[in-house]
């Protein structure tokens, strides 16, 4: 069993898939469709650290079919930590209400978690502790508090692997603008906590 992280798939939504250099969301999706079968074997996990789609409930509903075909084809497991353009992150007032279609597709749905990577605890997030791809930092409200473990992360659509919070904190960021629109494997961030 191999975990795997990827953030800001962004499926059908054009603004992300022409910045990664694709003329339409459709050839963006499908690569990435391949990408993502290309990778997971059965029993993986798929950790997607949100923004599946760009929020709109057509071009979720399709993200959510896509992945469930990945899941399908692949026997993978695949976790949400929900992102601010999901229905289901707890920012938006009717998160609740869509838990259970998301549920058809991932087998958790959450806003953040922890897990051991290289023996230490590292928070994982749809978030940063600092960041983000505009000035100021949005949804300060909602990111993880540093308390100096690393942070694996989304949001920022950062080509750097890696970065550090105001605290000194390691900050992992597996966008699929860093990734090559490929995830990234546990033990590729293992070597990163290593340097």
């Amino acid at each position: 069993m191999t975990d795997w992280f990827t953030a800001d798939p962004h499926f059908g939504h054009l603004t992300p898939a022409a910045a990664r250099g694709f003329a339409t969301a459709a050839d963006h999706d499908a690569v990435l469709f391949q990408n993502l079968k290309g990778a997971l074997l059965p029993g993986d996990r798929l950790f997607v650290l949100g923004d599946i789609s760009s929020g709109i409930p057509d071009q979720e509903d399709r993200a959510l079919r896509l992945l469930a075909d990945v899941r399908d084809a692949t026997g993978a497991r695949l976790h949400l930590l929900a992102g601010n353009h999901d229905a289901v992150h707890p920012m938006h007032a009717r998160s609740l209400a869509g838990h259970s279609r998301f549920l058809r597709t991932f087998d958790t749905v959450s806003a953040a978690t922890t897990l051991k990577i290289e023996g230490k605890r590292a928070v994982v997030n749809h978030f940063p502790y600092d960041g983000d791809h505009t000035s100021p930092d949005r949804h300060v409200q909602w990111r993880p508090r540093d308390c100096g473990a690393p942070v694996i992360h989304g949001h920022t659509h950062s080509t750097d692997k890696v970065s550090y919070s105001k605290c000194g904190t390691l900050q992992l960021c597996v966008s699929l603008d860093a990734w090559e629109m490929r995830p990234a494997r546990k033990d590729d961030l293992a070597v990163l906590v290593r340097q």
